[in-house]
């Protein structure tokens, strides 16, 4: 009985080998991001799209925040901006007040998923619209990257729309 499972097993890994093999596609990736339940691929060919943007940035809730920290080992809110729009070939400036020079203004009843948003005055933080009046951001020391109803957040100042050259 054992060598009939052996057999089994090892025809069933033949098989499944063969099938990866047939079925594999070349892709070249930008970057392979690891979370708990999923892979995140990123093609260099990813286009700008708000959907995008948005659905990269989600794969990052749970990020701790670090205070000047711009890697997936924790960000600050234009830590994370600058990250999410870097892996579409679009180049952030470092801080959330310089990045509002990028892109158009975008009244508030306008917001677009993948529009960056700013808030204070003078301007001291950043996030990315998702849609549904909520957005994404890295907020404080001792958070995690979430999402926030934008009723929730004071002090709304602008917000940018970045389309590709």
């Amino acid at each position: 009985m054992s060598k009939v499972k052996t057999i089994i097993s090892f025809s069933l890994a033949l098989l499944i080998t063969i099938s990866i093999s047939i079925n594999s596609t070349d892709v070249q990736a930008k970057a392979i991001v690891f979370k708990p339940k999923n892979v995140v691929l990123v093609s260099s060919k990813s286009k700008l799209t708000g959907s995008n943007i948005v659905y990269l940035a989600k794969q990052y809730i749970g990020t701790p925040y670090k205070r000047g920290g711009t890697t997936t080992a924790g960000f600050d809110c234009s830590g994370f901006t600058m990250y999410i729009y870097n892996r579409f070939k679009v180049k952030l400036p470092r801080t959330a007040k310089d990045q509002t020079s990028k892109g158009t203004a975008i009244k508030k009843s306008a917001l677009k998923p993948g529009d960056l948003i700013f808030f204070g005055k003078p301007i001291n933080h950043v996030g990315i619209y998702i849609g549904s009046g909520k957005f994404i951001h890295s907020p404080k020391p001792g958070a995690k990257v979430k999402i926030l109803e934008l009723k929730y957040m004071p002090g709304f100042n602008t917000a940018r729309r970045i389309t590709s050259k």
